[in-house]
């Protein structure tokens, strides 16, 4: 046996804390939960404060929902991959746009360049969102559509008219993106808002606080419009999605991806319920997206503690008295930030056991990454393996036979007790400073953000956290390169030829209604007009753009109408 192979026999686990930072015994005994109070603070499966599940029966009673994120570079090649999957055993779908959408710029527009289509499909027009959906009948298909392009929500009414599906029959959530302003984050490699409100971070702190306060007040007064109106109209949709996930891209711990998140939601529903909305009325609208990471059982604890203290702070601080507000609705997306370049296919491991946590945790909806996520959106055979992966999870291992199977873990109970307070000390310390969005404005998320990432690279460096293949149990780089994912890029002649349709599309509409439809949103939003969304149908009726759209809603409240300060309002 030579020296390498000796010292590798006699390894063991040096560390003593979670990948979030949490200290972990050796061992946990009886003692460490000698306080824990079953009926109070754990209690059964459905029953408050829901730790161990929002339903007595979890997924007995019914199956996660199995979503994988889509996006290919054209909305056709979109909606044939959802039909691919769909036809594999996929009971839901998640679409999801690329950069210049989630900016909410066109596709032709000079800074677009280079990125359209790269890291999910382009939605730039009302046909784009109806040519993605097409052949999917909306009242049968849960939909997620993480496409933050203002045209998304109204050109997915104006298809159920076409379809004849009325809106109460529609199952789709994350079509309302609630306005609390917060830090930028990378996402697939640019520094993006995360209010996903078509106002640039740097437009609104180059301006002060004062166009700040301005924009808050007309953007929550439009969310609370547009809640109303799916509460009134759409009773199966879930509109509200505050996403976890990209915070703990960022680099920070299980802690912070959650308290952040609930203390954004806490902020809306403060001021919604200021507004005159009843809590109840809310809460059940509201869904969760969240990440799991490779740490198996913080993975777990974070789900379970994260149920506890949503209930608790809806029952105790918004006096909820309504179960369908008390229990915590979340998504979980197995962490795009865990795929690695090197030695892409093992990639498929680290999604499997990001998947188990999510099952153990009582996820009710799913999506599990492909292998190749690093290095191109995925292929179709990327794309099977990650279905196949929440099937075999399903229907193989076991784990769903009963409710909370590792509930009763001296470890899982007592770490469960440290990260509810962890996550109560967070929440109450931004909601000390006056609430998540002066949080921001004050630097505090981005300091703590900083400073995560910081210890991450540090614990890479000095291999105290070991990335199989990246900073241990590497190969050369030659050997990866027969892997497919390294040889499926955007096909860009596909790309080009849907932003000259788009420039032709531009050219050839009526250019007086397309004028007349935006003067009326712009004056809308504006007026703080109630009814903004029927002036957006109206906006994609005639033809307008999602970069022309969100232009002159931030025209409506003081904005440039171009967040890159390139292009000029086109019919000035």
């Amino acid at each position: 046996m030579n020296q390498n192979s000796r010292s590798r026999y006699f390894e063991k686990s040096e560390r003593n804390e979670t990948w979030s930072g949490i200290p972990v015994e050796t061992v946990y005994t009886p003692d460490d939960v000698s306080d824990v109070d079953y009926a109070k603070t754990v209690a059964d499966p459905g029953q408050y404060p829901y730790t161990r599940g929002i339903y007595d029966d979890m997924y007995r009673g019914r199956l996660w929902s199995r979503r994988q994120i889509t996006g290919c570079s054209t909305p056709k090649l979109t909606n044939e991959r959802l039909k691919y999957l769909i036809s594999h055993g996929e009971n839901a779908i998640n679409v999801i746009c690329d950069q210049p959408t989630q900016i909410q710029i066109d596709s032709d527009h000079p800074w677009a360049e280079g990125s359209v289509g790269r890291a999910g499909v382009p939605v730039t027009t009302m046909q784009d969102v109806w040519t993605i959906m097409d052949e999917i009948p909306l009242d049968e298909t849960s939909t997620m559509l993480t496409a933050h392009s203002p045209l998304t929500l109204p050109s997915y009414l104006l298809l159920a008219d076409h379809q004849g599906v009325p809106y109460s029959e529609l199952r789709v959530s994350g079509v309302v993106t609630p306005p609390t302003v917060s830090a930028p984050v990378c996402l697939y490699g640019g520094r993006l808002s995360a209010d996903q409100q078509g106002i640039p971070w740097t437009a609104v702190g180059a301006e002060g606080d004062d166009i700040l306060s301005s924009v808050q007040h007309k953007r929550m007064k439009e969310f609370a419009d547009k809640l109303e109106f799916i509460i009134k109209n759409c009773d199966k949709m879930y509109p509200a999605n505050f996403n976890g996930y990209i915070i703990r891209e960022t680099g920070v711990g299980a802690v912070e991806e959650v308290a952040w998140e609930f203390a954004r939601a806490f902020e809306a529903f403060d001021m919604l319920t200021k507004r005159g909305l009843d809590i109840d009325q809310i809460a059940p609208k509201v869904s969760f997206t969240f990440s799991a990471m490779i740490d198996i059982l913080e993975e777990v604890v974070k789900f379970r503690a994260a149920r506890r203290v949503w209930a608790r702070n809806l029952k105790e601080r918004f006096g909820s008295t309504d179960p369908r507000s008390l229990r915590l609705k979340f998504h979980v997306n197995t962490a795009g930030v865990m795929m690695e370049r090197q030695q892409p296919v093992i990639n498929i491991i680290r999604a499997a056991y990001g998947a188990l946590a999510a099952v153990l945790g009582g996820t009710q909806s799913l999506q599990v990454a492909g292998y190749d996520e690093a290095i191109a959106i995925p292929t179709e055979e990327a794309a099977t393996i990650a279905l196949r992966t929440q099937q075999i999870l399903a229907y193989e291992t076991g784990v769903t036979a009963t409710a909370d199977p590792l509930g009763g873990s001296y470890f899982v109970e007592s770490l469960t007790d440290k990260m509810d307070e962890e996550m109560q000390k967070v929440i109450d310390t931004i909601e000390g400073m006056g609430g998540m969005s002066t949080a921001v404005i004050n630097g505090y998320i981005d300091r703590e953000m900083e400073k995560a990432w910081l210890k991450v690279q540090q614990e890479l460096e000095d291999k105290k956290r070991i990335i199989v293949g990246v900073n241990e149990f590497t190969i050369p780089e030659d050997e990866d390169a027969d892997i497919e994912a390294y040889h499926h890029q955007v096909d860009f002649d596909l790309v080009h030829r849907y932003i000259e349709d788009l420039k032709e599309f531009k050219r050839t509409r009526s250019q007086t209604e397309a004028k007349a439809a935006l003067e009326a949103l712009r004056h809308a939003v504006e007026s703080e007009d109630p009814e903004i969304l029927c002036f957006e149908m109206e906006c994609c009726k005639a033809g307008c753009t999602t970069g022309e759209v969100a232009g002159v809603r931030r025209m409506g409240v003081g904005l440039p109408y171009d967040p890159m300060g390139v292009l000029e309002y086109p019919f000035d």
